[in-house]
Parts: C-alpha cells; structure tokens; sequence
C-alpha cells in the first residue's frame, strides 16, 4: 500500500470527507500497523537531531547527592549555547529568531535580568510591570488603529500573553463565553480558514468549540463566499490571517469582517505575524489592504512583540475592540479559601 498516493487523495478531497476517509482507514488494522511502523521510522531519523548531546554531555535524571557548583552549571550551559549560535544566528532560521544583533541581544538580557523575579499576578509588589504592560498594550492598539481614548465601546484594550498561541487561545475563549453568557449558544463554532493558524485547532480542542475549517481561494487567501455558507447560529466568530503563515498572503479581512458583523459575531485577525509589520510598510507606501482595527468589524487582534516587535521570547499581545469584550478573557474566583483570585490570562505567575 502506497500512503504517501493515498494521503495525496485525501488532500484533493473536501476536508470533511478526508477526515472521515482517514478515520475510516486508521480503523484498519493493516493502515494502522503500517502507519505505526512509518511512525517509529519517523521517530528513529528525528533522534540525531533532536538529542544531539547523549553521550556528550553530563545527563541528570534525578537530583544529584551533591549540588553542582555555580561556575560549573554556567559552563555547561555556556558550552551548549555555543554549539548552538551559528544554528539560528545567521538569520536562517525561519519562524524562530527574528532579531540577531548582538547590541540588542544583550540589551534584552539586560532587562530581562532586571525583572527576572517581577511577577504581574502581584500588581501590589509590582506596581512597574502593570504600567509595563498598560504601555505595551496602549502602543500596539495604536499601532493597529485602535482609538486611544474617547467611546469606552470603541477604545481598543487589550493584555499581554506569553506568545501568539495564547493571545489565539484567549480571543477564542472569549467569543465562546460571551456567546455563552449572551446568546444562550451550548455548541460554539468557530469558523476559520484552512490556512490559519494550528494555534485555532488547539484552542477548539481545549475548548470545546467545533472547529470548521473552509477551503481557500486559488490565491491561497480565504474564500469570502465559502466562509459566510460556513456561518451558522452556533458561530461565535470567524477567523482571518494577516498574513498566513503558510503562503504569507493577507486574507480579505474587509470582506470577511464584514460577514461577521452583519451576523452579529466576532472577527479575530490573527496578524502574529504581520502585526508589527503592515502599519510600517503602510506608512512607506506599500498597498496594505485593511486588515485591523480600522476595519469595522474587527473585534480582536493577535499581534506577536516577540517577533517583529523584537521583545524578547516569550510576549505577545492580545486586543479586543471595547473593555465588554475583554472582561469574558479573565478568570475569577471569589470563594476560594485563600481570598479573591483574578487571573487576566491563562498564566497565574507570569
């Protein structure tokens, strides 16, 4: 049996068929040894790669009898990094580092060291990173049209989150709650195109939202008349890259946004990726499509610092289009035994 003919098949089929043909074949016995065997081949080959140091370098399974010494454990990590620094310091390695100049490396560490032990979940102890936080998120939501101040339902806020996985998780988990507390819906969906982020597949598992994948466009960008067959009234938003990661190209936003807010429901442009790179080639005269909150039925943002915005691993930011929107990202707890527990993201400590 030929997989690799096979999986080509599915992939000319619609997406929901192909998953019930794949169901239908891992079922069989014989598919089901072969691709356990194609798995443990797989995992062999990735061995080299990814545990380069067996072998070569000290190995702790448990705790030590005797704690090591300070210069020692710095050296070992000094020697591991730099076996690893012409891996992804000469700029090719793609989707991992985006900024490799030594100046602002170690301008970066330097604050990082700084702040090592600043915790936000006590904003009381320290008062310095929610001031942080308020101007990271103040300047991003500028940067992305959002309106500074004035209507309370137009101000763009928003909080900042370890990557874009978790501005993708939290946006979602937002429509779902609010659809929840305001339209009584028991089974969300949400409705993205197939070229959007993986980040969307884990946030519907986490979840429980149904997941609906529509096919793209011949130019790779999502397909406005696909997406809106895909609405139904258990959509609690759709989805729009800016742009994909997989192609690079910018989705209708303007078009697809448009079909949200005329069914009522949100629009999340995940732009991770282009988020601090579309204002700029804007201002130089590029043709950037609408892509942000200057678009009207945009209601939420994902925007990466830790990526063009050159912030250090791991940041990223998350906006909503007016504070009503937000409040359904947040978790409380007030009869806890310890006191009042309020959490804005998916971290407690962060």
């Amino acid at each position: 049996m030929d997989l690799a003919a096979v999986a080509a098949r599915l992939e000319r089929l619609n997406p929901k068929v192909a998953a019930a043909a794949e169901r239908l074949a891992v079922a069989i016995p014989a598919v089901r040894a072969r691709l356990d065997r194609e798995y443990e081949r797989m995992l062999a080959g990735m061995e080299a790669s990814v545990k380069p140091y067996r072998g070569q370098a000290a190995s702790f399974p448990r705790l030590p009898p005797h704690g090591l010494p300070r210069d020692q454990v710095l050296r070992e990590v000094e020697e591991l990094a730099a076996r690893e620094r012409s891996r992804w310091h000469d700029g090719l390695a793609s989707g991992a580092v985006y900024h490799g100049d030594d100046g602002h490396l170690a301008f970066l560490d330097r604050v990082y060291a700084l702040t090592s032990q600043v915790n936000p979940l006590h904003a009381d102890l320290w008062p310095s990173a929610a001031k942080h936080e308020a101007e990271i998120v103040a300047m991003t939501a500028a940067m992305l049209g959002g309106d500074p101040g004035g209507d309370a339902a137009r101000q763009v806020v928003g909080t900042v989150t370890s990557g874009g996985t978790e501005s993708i998780l939290l946006a979602v988990k937002a429509y779902r709650d609010r659809a929840r507390a305001t339209r009584r819906i028991a089974r969300p969906q949400l409705v993205a195109p197939t070229t959007a982020h993986v980040a969307f597949d884990k946030a519907a598992h986490y979840f429980g939202i149904k997941l609906v994948r529509v096919p793209v466009g011949p130019d790779y960008r999502a397909d406005v008349a696909a997406m809106r067959r895909a609405v139904n009234r258990h959509t609690v938003a759709m989805v729009g890259s800016a742009p994909s990661f997989p192609h690079g190209v910018v989705d209708p936003i303007e078009e697809l946004a448009a079909v949200a807010s005329d069914r009522g429901i949100g629009f999340h442009t995940d732009a991770c990726l282009g988020g601090f790179v579309l204002p700029w080639a804007r201002r130089l005269g590029y043709q950037v499509p609408g892509f942000d909150f200057q678009v009207p039925g945009v209601t939420s943002m994902s925007a990466d610092t830790h990526k063009f915005g050159y912030a250090a691993k791991g940041t990223s930011v998350v906006l909503y289009r007016g504070a009503a929107l937000r409040r359904f990202q947040y978790f409380t707890a007030s009869d806890w035994p310890g006191g009042l527990y309020l959490s804005p993201t998916l971290a407690g400590s962060r």
